[in-house]
């Protein structure tokens, strides 16, 4: 499943990379693009939004959509 959400909190290329980095060590995320342009993460596979938003909740971006 490919799923794309809106991202708060990203600013320059390292915090693109740093959500991109995060969101990819998730149980169950085959691949994850991010476009810092767009504010958005695209993710791949079975994790589900809830999951996603724990694996940012200790860096300043947040989920807006799930």
């Amino acid at each position: 499943m490919k799923k794309t959400y809106q991202i708060e909190g990203m600013k320059c290329e390292g915090c693109a990379k740093t959500v991109q980095e995060t969101l990819a060590q998730v149980v169950g995320v085959t691949e994850v693009t991010v476009d810092l342009n767009e504010k958005t993460a695209t993710v791949t596979g079975d994790a589900t939004g809830q999951a996603l938003t724990a694996a940012l909740k200790d860096t300043p971006y947040r989920l807006l959509s799930i």
